[in-house]
């Protein structure tokens, strides 16, 4: 990966491939995680995702991602460990293949530069017609979280998880945050945003460097301090389980949502042997929770388990009947005291590395999965080669597995059950 450093705190990578007839720009803006802030930044990605001066209204954006081909424009939040990211995208057939004036890349480049840089504001203020429709949106959005019953089961496992206050409410903010927003308090976070965050740009596709950093010379792109980022978040172990269930009368099954700590620090190389382990606990059809809870015990309709090395957290989520909740919480235990014991064959080991490498090795033939993963080696200032990883996943043994679930703790559950 080729770091170009436009200003200071302003970077890009420029992956030239004629792999794809399609390309991709992306640019992403970082900030410290914080609860006063998350909120705000969300409703701006609403805002600045159907409007600006140059296109006012939703018709209009979308005209000219028509005029662009077809071109696909989104903006996003997320969250990566205590960073805080408002991401713009555009993907578009690529002007190699269709550009006959040679004009196309400098339209999208425009078109970017009008709805990130030159927004619809009036007196330092976003118009307040689209405000008030767009908070209207996001708080829509967020109250239907309780509609998606995985969705929101996380969210309540979320909370009692996390010491860290920003880090337990979702990257979208918080209704009642949202209702309280003003047009001229998000204005006030979109500057902040221009002038503080780290910004990362990503253009994939069969393009120029050069043609590319000439492009951004018409951007109002200047030099700034970065700001102090922490893409990874640890929390000391609690000593009392976290627990509560909440009832809906809506569903007909229940929801099971545990949350492990995993104690190894963001840079340890048993990052790859947590890989392997969380694969073999649930997170492949090969695993024990799918084979033995699910398939064998019939106990679930649906479980898995998920490990980000972000935050240091294993998450299992489970669908299954209410009254096999006790049964299945105990199964879900003896699954992970097998994989501390070495309970499981070499070769089920085999399969599940060769599982893992085959997935890895197919991002590498997703546009969308390349660049997320160099937003994130430019947020982590790590990066590793495929060789590398390869070979770091094909060196775990079944002693480092044993070893590392030891680790494994758990420290809060969440159940949403069906009302009597």
């Amino acid at each position: 990966m080729k770091k170009i450093k436009i200003k200071n705190g302003v970077n890009l990578v420029v992956l030239p491939t004629t792999q794809f007839k399609t390309l991709h720009i992306a640019i992403d803006f970082a900030a410290p995680l914080e609860i006063d802030t998350v909120s705000a930044r969300s409703l701006l990605t609403y805002l600045t995702a159907v409007s600006s001066k140059k296109y006012p209204n939703q018709q209009k954006v979308a005209q000219k991602t028509i005029d662009l081909y077809g071109a696909q424009y989104q903006t996003d939040v997320l969250r990566f460990g205590q960073t805080h990211h408002v991401r713009y995208s555009l993907q578009m057939p690529a002007p190699t293949y269709i550009d006959t004036d040679g004009n196309l890349l400098h339209d999208a480049f425009e078109f970017l530069h009008d709805m990130i840089f030159d927004p619809l504001v009036r007196a330092e203020q976003f118009d307040q017609n689209t405000f008030e429709k767009e908070q209207q949106s996001l708080m829509n959005e967020l109250a239907s979280l309780s509609d998606d019953k995985q969705r929101y089961a996380a969210s309540k496992l979320r909370e009692l998880t996390y010491a860290v206050p920003a880090m337990a409410i979702s990257s979208s903010g918080r209704v009642n945050d949202v209702k309280e927003l003003t047009s001229k308090r998000v204005y006030q976070a979109y500057e902040e945003m221009l002038a503080n965050d780290t910004m990362n740009i990503i253009v994939y596709g069969d393009v120029d460097e050069t043609r590319i950093i000439s492009e951004l010379k018409s951007w109002p792109l200047l030099d700034h301090h970065e700001p102090v980022l922490q893409p990874f978040y640890r929390q000391n172990s609690r000593e009392i389980l976290a627990a509560a269930t909440n009832t809906q009368a809506d569903i007909n099954q229940a929801i099971l949502m545990i949350a492990y700590r995993l104690a190894i620090a963001p840079d340890d190389p048993q990052r790859f042997v947590a890989l392997v382990m969380n694969a073999m606990f649930g997170g492949s059809p090969l695993s024990k929770l799918f084979m033995n809870v699910r398939e064998k015990e019939s106990l679930a309709y649906s479980i898995y388990s998920r490990w980000q090395n972000d935050t240091g957290f294993i998450t299992v989520a489970v669908g299954l009947d209410s009254e096999k909740i006790q049964q299945t919480e105990s199964m879900i235990q003896a699954q992970l005291s097998a994989i501390q014991d070495g309970d499981f064959s070499e070769e089920t080991l085999l399969a599940i590395k060769a599982s893992l490498i085959n997935d890895y090795l197919s991002q590498q033939d997703s546009p969308n999965s390349e660049i997320a993963l160099i937003f994130s080696r430019l947020l982590t200032n790590r990066e590793t080669s495929v060789t590398d990883w390869v070979n770091a996943v094909n060196a775990v043994t079944s002693k480092d597995v044993a070893a590392l679930a030891h680790e494994v703790t758990i420290q809060s559950r969440f159940t949403l059950m069906p009302e009597a």
